[in-house]
């Protein structure tokens, strides 16, 4: 008994220190321009204080799921649905499947299938390597489910993976839409502390993102990037917004880099914008549909 307290004490701490250390860093970042604000700081303390327990408690969660995202059948798509989309979810730096326990879950039960989940290492790997991974993980998504439109979705790092992907995409591999969850869309400052060469390619307007800016500035689909007003790991707060024109940003409740994926508000906000982007996609196919149809006719 006195071990298992020991452990759960020490996994409080660790929770509490990581999550103090990263919003130490966002307050340091963001206090100035609270200065400036109508009511000083007030809000943003506020709103910073919500982070940070959303943070102490999603860490936590994450430390006591993380072994399930080594299991690789709990993450199989399951079921083939033929004729449904397919969705791509990719975690983040560090993390692996069991990043998406609660909001698969609730993907599946607001009806959606084919859900396949991308997980790839953080260590001794690259950008490049890790979106060449990424691209056979679509490629074999594709084959699983032929001749349906894909809908990616990925939180932090594998945002930007997803936005890449898209971006480099030319034809029939053009995604039906992104979706990022706390994206770094320019890198993040926090990238300077990470361990690995894939971590420090990350840092804020690096090398890294001047290759991805000096390549298409456009996404060929829609792109929807859904971010919190205190994400306590990408820094600057800007760094969260893609460079170019064209995407639609949804600002979520004060939450957590890592509370997102198992907030209820937004993962609703999430089966929202699926369901919007299938419906234009839908009507739009009928539109093109009636129009060659009236134009064999003419």
């Amino acid at each position: 008994m006195s071990a298992l307290f020991l452990l759960i004490c020490l996994l409080v701490l660790v929770s509490v220190w990581a999550s103090l250390v990263t919003y130490s860093f966002f307050w340091c970042e963001n206090a100035w321009r609270a200065r400036l604000a109508a009511d000083p700081g007030s809000k943003l303390k506020s709103m910073v204080l919500a982070g940070l327990l959303s943070s102490i408690a999603s860490v936590l969660f994450i430390i006591v799921s993380h072994p399930l995202g080594m299991i690789r059948r709990l993450w199989l798509p399951g079921d083939i649905s033929d004729g449904r989309p397919i969705i791509i979810l990719t975690h983040g730096l560090y993390h692996n499947a069991s990043a998406w326990l609660l909001l698969r879950t609730r993907l599946r039960k607001a009806g959606f299938k084919n859900i396949f989940v991308m997980s790839y290492g953080s260590f001794f790997t690259s950008f490049e390597k890790t979106l060449k991974k990424f691209e056979d993980f679509v490629a074999d998504a594709r084959h699983a489910v032929p001749n349906q439109p894909v809908y990616l979705i990925g939180h932090s790092l594998g945002g930007l993976l997803s936005r890449v992907y898209a971006e480099r995409s030319k034809g029939p591999a053009i995604p039906a839409a992104v979706i990022t969850l706390g994206c770094p869309h320019q890198g993040s400052k926090i990238a300077a502390f990470g361990l690995g060469r894939l971590a420090s390619s990350l840092i804020y307007r690096g090398p890294l993102f001047a290759e991805i800016e000096a390549g298409p500035a456009r996404l060929p689909c829609n792109g929807v990037a859904i971010f919190s007003p205190v994400d306590n790991m990408v820094l600057p707060s800007e760094a969260m917004r893609v460079p170019y024109p064209g995407w639609v940003y949804f600002e979520t409740d004060p939450l957590s880099h890592t509370a997102m994926l198992y907030s209820k508000s937004t993962a609703k906000k999430v089966v929202e914008v699926l369901r919007e982007e299938m419906d234009q996609r839908r009507s739009w196919r009928g539109k093109e549909g009636e129009m060659r149809r009236t134009a064999g006719t003419g």
